[in-house]
């Protein structure tokens, strides 16, 4: 299978927390990294960030659920992970335990990714890839008056990450997107449906007559939009795949489909730039909400595949709540525009299969918005209370009692 990789043509890093959360350009020609399962060696760092996280949390717990994992060679609490200090330590713990793959359980990734990932790309042999669960902002910081119900939210966050880290292909390098050419017929949809005109349709050099899509990595933004109007599923994003966020959805679901009816369970879908900003700020503030729901950060909510939110009702999700920029604020432009389309398209698909459209809303939230934020998460999972659970939760327990 010929695969194309994208390179960074620009670095757009800032240091207020702003800064592109993933790779920088001088780390994304990365070695070979094999992703089956007997070849993984995944470490777990718990940060207790001087008492602001185990203060809520209970990290022996939630280290405790989370040794059994599969491929999970290593956990520790460490206090301060971002220090320099811990840093060295964690290079080191990593090559004497060889890992190639780490998630880090401490704050938002939009703050800290890319030290995690320069420190540690390229350490030892092969280098190590590098995943982040927020369980400060986004979980011990809005729920700081449920320490229970945060600590297992906290381990399935953890979960999540480990499973996304087991999805991710041999070479991830940044989030541009990617053509398989073996699957791609040239229809030409991705190149009208790019902004940026990063993508073209050029005849496949391997075969005669037959045209495939092209992209410039040096243009390519990765708002992802191209990936999630493929028909034939030829595109893809590197760090936000496909395989990852259906495993992301599948460990949010194993670990968070609550056997009490009355008490929703919600997957909501953010934007790295607006809405998922606006949440580390509500964590920030300390500004309270339920914890019956789980968060997939998304580059750009045009990425939201239709097939995750259906994957997420078949395996009893209660309600999804996509939540973009404001019309007019996109980081990508029109990113938010081709998502009210596709929501309003997809809700009446839900209809059809017999599920009420309330189940999967559309909310808006700039990156400030914090109150916002929390009004349409909570609103959202009141709303869901009174439509009552997902006709298919009865179905997904047994399913997995099994």
């Amino acid at each position: 299978m010929k695969r194309k990789y994208s390179q960074s043509g620009k670095d757009d890093a800032m240091t207020d927390g702003n800064a592109d959360p993933l790779i920088h350009e001088d780390d994304l020609r990365l070695p070979h990294r094999s992703t089956r399962d007997d070849d993984m060696k995944i470490g777990i760092y718990l940060c207790s960030c001087d008492g602001c996280v185990s203060g809520i949390l209970d990290l022996k717990t939630i280290a405790d659920g989370v040794r059994h994992l599969k491929c999970v060679k290593k956990v520790e609490i460490v206090n301060h992970l971002c220090s320099k200090q811990s840093i060295k330590t964690l290079k080191k713990d990593a090559e004497k335990n060889a890992l190639n793959r780490i998630v880090i359980g401490a704050c938002s990734p939009r703050t800290y990714f890319r030290l995690f990932q320069g420190e540690l790309s390229q350490n030892g042999e092969n280098g190590i890839i590098i995943e982040m669960a927020n369980i400060r902002e986004q979980c011990a910081w809005i729920h700081w008056d449920d320490p229970l119900a945060a600590t297992e939210k906290a381990s399935t966050m953890i979960s999540m990450a480990v499973a996304k880290l087991r999805a991710t292909s041999m070479s991830e390098k940044g989030y541009k997107a990617v053509v398989d050419e073996d699957i791609c017929d040239g229809c030409g949809i991705c190149a009208s449906v790019c902004r940026i005109k990063a993508i073209s349709i050029v005849n496949d050099p391997q075969r005669s007559g037959k045209k495939i899509a092209s992209v410039n990595e040096n243009i390519c933004d990765g708002c992802g939009a191209c990936v999630a109007s493929c028909p034939s599923g030829a595109l893809d994003q590197s760090s936000f795949s496909n395989k990852q966020i259906l495993a992301q959805i599948e460990a949010a679901t194993t670990g968070r489909i609550i056997e009490d009816l009355s008490s929703p369970n919600i997957l909501v879908f953010a934007c790295n730039w607006c809405s998922y900003a606006a949440a580390d700020l509500a964590g920030l503030k300390k500004l309270n909400l339920p914890p019956n729901f789980l968060t997939i950060r998304t580059m750009c909510s045009a990425r939201i595949d239709p097939e995750w939110v259906l994957s997420a009702f078949s395996k009893g999700i209660d309600g999804v709540l996509v939540l973009p920029g404001k019309l007019g604020h996109c980081h990508y432009e029109i990113g938010n525009l081709r998502t009210t389309r596709r929501i309003a398209l997809l809700r009446r698909v839900l209809s059809q299969l017999g599920f009420d459209e309330m189940r999967l809303m559309l909310g808006f939230v700039d990156a400030e918005d914090a109150e916002e934020y929390q009004h349409e998460v909570s609103s959202f999972i009141s709303t869901i209370r009174s439509i009552g659970p997902n006709p298919l939760r009865d179905l997904e327990l047994s399913r997995k009692r099994r």
